[in-house]
C-alpha cells in the first residue's frame, strides 16, 4: 500500500470515528439562527466521510467508476446504520427521515466530489 493511500485511510479512520461519536453523542441538541441547522451539518459531514472514503481507494483507483459506486452504496449504506442507532432509547436522540436524506446528499456530494477531481486530475 503507497504511503498516501495509508494517510488517506488513517484519515477517514479517525473522521468516521469522530463523527460516529458526534451522531450519538447522548442528549446532543444543535441550535442556531435557522430551522433545523442540523440538516446542513449532516451535508456536510456525510459530504466528508464519502469524500474521505473514496480517496481510501478501497474498491479500486480513487476515481474509477466501481470505487466511487461502492463507496456510495456503503455510505447510504453507513447512513442508515447511523441514523437507526440514534433510536436506542439510552442516548436520548432520535432519528429522521429528513436527517438521513440529509446524509444521503452529503454522500453523493462527496462521491461526486472524487469524480470531479478524478477527472480533473486526468486532465492535468
Amino acid at each position: 500500500m503507497s504511503r498516501g493511500r495509508a494517510g488517506w485511510r488513517w484519515a477517514f479512520a479517525i473522521y468516521a470515528l469522530i463523527l460516529f461519536t458526534a451522531t450519538h453523542w447522548p442528549r446532543l441538541r444543535i441550535e442556531g439562527p435557522m430551522p433545523r441547522p442540523d440538516l446542513w451539518l449532516h451535508v456536510g459531514a456525510f459530504g466528508a466521510w464519502a469524500a474521505l472514503c473514496g480517496a481510501c481507494a478501497w474498491w479500486g483507483a480513487w476515481s474509477a467508476w466501481r470505487n466511487l459506486a461502492v463507496t456510495w452504496l456503503v455510505g447510504v449504506l453507513y447512513a442508515a446504520l447511523d441514523e437507526g442507532l440514534q433510536l436506542i432509547p439510552a442516548l436520548g436522540r432520535f432519528a429522521a427521515w429528513d436527517d438521513y436524506a440529509a446524509n444521503v446528499v452529503g454522500v453523493t456530494l462527496g462521491v461526486v466530489a472524487i469524480a470531479i477531481a478524478g477527472r480533473m486530475s486526468r486532465r492535468a
